[in-house]
């Protein structure tokens, strides 16, 4: 759920963050074109065919496992569909890392995490298909008024369309639950009354991954039918589909009776997964052999073994274009968003939890796909180095191209051009509007650079940190990765950016004044300028002078602590995502303390002038350090670290 989808694999930047891994033509599409967009690409002539059996036994033998060495993780179970039918299925390495259990895909289960998105769009589209409900319109005319939307962008309500494309405008809200705090739980509808999220941008105009988004669109499946959700889905896809080991609910109560896989962090400690109030977008179980079944009734028009759960006009809305930002790019379906575009065009989801990994990767021109699920992340520093290319994602991408192979793009420098334009710092698309988790944006953010000499420099943690190359229309390629970035650009100048490797959510320019890279900047200079007020602890001095110069140093001290303790979360995002997700203080105290501290010593700044205290020099650094300590504060509070804004 975490996870981005393909967008990220770490518990953090894929569970907020992050999201998908795995030539060009005139005139580039406005972000904000909303759906039914360009169908997907005819398969061209000599495309290539399914694999046969032995092909992808072979590859789940031998290549498989030899990915799972280089990645180290605990373990792997893959499945593999062609022509209408089951052909492969395996697994590699131990179920639980504690009892060296060897995993096994006839008997262990694992929980789904966002993929299970793609089942709450079938629950959708099937109600759509029965005419209660309708895709375009307002969403609030299904909901009760606790459970509306604001209606913020008047004349441009969200529906069911944007919630399934990713593109309701909607700021990043999502909750992680203590699964040992019965107290502290709550349920879907408890979730959706008690948080609202902002509407940050127009419904249609940008992508911006939201697990409230499809948590609300499955509540609307709850009201529409008046089944719960969890026993609608059972009924109308799971039994339909024989999917018999499938279910949606909270991960701890469904391994009770489900024999579901460890999860495992990079040090091998095993997790118990949180509880999950948005249940409907990522709170499901299954197993290889039931996700065989759902990939081939996906690839059959919505029809298994004669047993049919969508027409093939609802296929197509789930595997279609049905919101994209070019016509080159990858774009998102209902439920489902693109890896590649065609020829041999590639479609599915992925999702992350803490310590678990799973996509899903359809070849509709090879009636062909593959499902991946690992229990655990990578340990690897080297092959685990970028997280939207984990074990995972590292099959899926080598299953593509093994049996849909791509051409490598070509591309060279532009001396001539002025690509000025582009240059500037964009953040991403996916961020909360409030509380701590602001912190995401501070790393989850791209830097342009016109690199004068044709080319752009792109930079950023969650970004390949290379050389661009222009493609033509406000696209360019990287030099190394091969991933393309798409720019729209509106009176002269970009004001958002796209990865291919990720549709479910963009980045869109920020000022300087906004920028973290500024951010990052003006903290550090006044973390270097509050440690030289450190130096003062050995030098107290007399009277109301100690005083002033404690206060100074516990001021400086809250900073650098706050901070520090900021570091360490993004060394450690499991750490980052237990307490920001887990509304902890531990952030936010820190710098909530410094304030009393930076407003005493102005005061007593005043006093050291008034009284002639120590030498000018000193007494103008002294002067200073609340300078500094409220520029580091202002930091703090645009991303909401001081208590109470955390």
């Amino acid at each position: 759920m975490r996870p981005h989808p393909l967008t990220a694999g770490t518990r953090l930047a894929t569970a907020l963050a992050l999201a998908s891994v795995l030539a060009t033509c005139p005139g580039a599409a406005h972000a904000g074109t909303s759906a039914p967009m360009s169908e997907p690409t005819a398969p061209l002539p000599g495309a290539f065919a399914a694999p046969t059996p032995e092909a992808a036994r072979e590859f789940i033998d031998t290549r498989v496992p030899a990915l799972l060495a280089d990645h180290g993780a605990p373990g792997i179970l893959v499945t593999v569909v062609a022509d209408g039918e089951m052909v492969a299925s395996g697994s590699h390495g131990v179920a639980d890392l504690a009892d060296g259990t060897p995993l096994d895909e006839q008997v262990h289960g694992f929980p789904t995490a966002s993929v299970a998105k793609s089942f709450t769009a079938v629950a959708v589209l099937q109600l759509a298909e029965q005419g209660l409900l309708d895709l375009h319109e307002d969403v609030n005319t299904y909901l009760s008024e606790e459970y509306r939307l604001p209606d913020t962008h008047p004349e441009e309500p969200v529906t069911l369309h944007h919630l399934l494309t990713h593109t309701p405008g909607l700021d990043e809200r999502t909750s992680f639950e203590d699964p040992d705090d019965p107290d502290g739980q709550r349920d879907l509808e408890e979730f959706l009354r008690q948080v609202t999220p902002e509407r940050i941008f127009a419904p249609g105009e940008y992508s911006a991954y939201s697990n409230y988004g499809t948590g609300l669109a499955g509540f609307v499946v709850q009201e529409v039918s008046g089944v719960p959700f969890e026993d609608y889905v059972v009924q109308n896809v799971f039994e339909p589909l024989g999917m018999a080991d499938s279910e949606f609910g909270q991960l701890h109560e469904l391994g009770e009776h489900h024999t579901l896989v460890t999860a495992h962090t990079a040090d091998g400690s095993a997790i118990v997964q949180d509880h999950i109030p948005l249940v409907p977008a990522g709170g499901a179980v299954t197993t290889t052999a039931d996700m065989g079944r759902f990939m081939l009734a996906l690839l059959n028009g919505g029809e298994v073994e004669g047993t049919r759960v969508l027409s093939e006009e609802s296929v197509e809305l789930m595997l279609g274009r049905r919101f994209e930002h070019h016509p080159d790019a990858t774009a998102m379906g209902y439920g489902t968003y693109e890896w590649r575009t065609g020829p041999s065009r590639a479609v599915g989801h992925g999702g992350d939890l803490n310590g678990l990994h799973t996509g899903y990767l359809l070849l509709p021109e090879q009636d062909t796909g593959i499902f991946v699920a690992v229990n655990g992340d990578d340990t690897d520093p080297e092959a685990g180095a970028s997280p939207l290319h984990d074990l995972r994602f590292s099959v899926l991408h080598d299953f593509a191209e093994e049996f849909a192979p791509t051409d490598p793009i070509t591309a060279e420098a532009d001396p001539g051009a002025d690509l000025g334009l582009y240059a500037g710092s964009y953040i991403t698309t996916r961020r909360p509007a409030e509380g701590a988790l602001r912190l995401l944006t501070l790393f989850d953010n791209i830097t342009v650079r016109d690199a004068g000499d044709g080319t752009l420099r792109l930079s950023g943690l969650l970004a390949p940190n290379e050389r661009l190359l222009p493609l033509g229309d406000h696209v360019f390629v990287g030099e190394e990765s091969q991933e393309r970035l798409f720019f729209d650009v509106q009176d002269g100048r970009s004001t958002i950016l796209y990865l291919d490797l990720n549709p479910t959510s963009g980045y869109d320019r920020t000022s300087v004044v906004e920028s973290p890279t500024t951010h990052r900047v003006v903290l550090a200079a006044s973390l270097l300028f509050l440690l030289t007020g450190l130096v003062q602890l050995w030098r107290p001095g007399p009277g109301a002078r100690s005083v002033a110069v404690v206060f100074a140093s516990l001021t400086a001290v809250a900073c650098l602590s706050g901070t520090g303790l900021v570091v360490y979360a993004l060394a450690d995002q499991n750490r980052m995502a237990d307490w920001l997700l887990g509304a902890s203080s531990v952030l936010t105290v820190p710098f909530a303390l410094a304030v009393p501290g930076a407003l005493v010593t102005v005061v007593l700044a005043a006093l050291a002038w008034r009284g002639n205290w120590w030498g000018t020099v000193r007494r103008v650094h002294y002067s200073l350090l609340p300078l500094a300590a409220f520029l580091a504060l202002a930091v703090a509070i645009h991303y909401h670290l001081v208590w109470p804004l955390g």
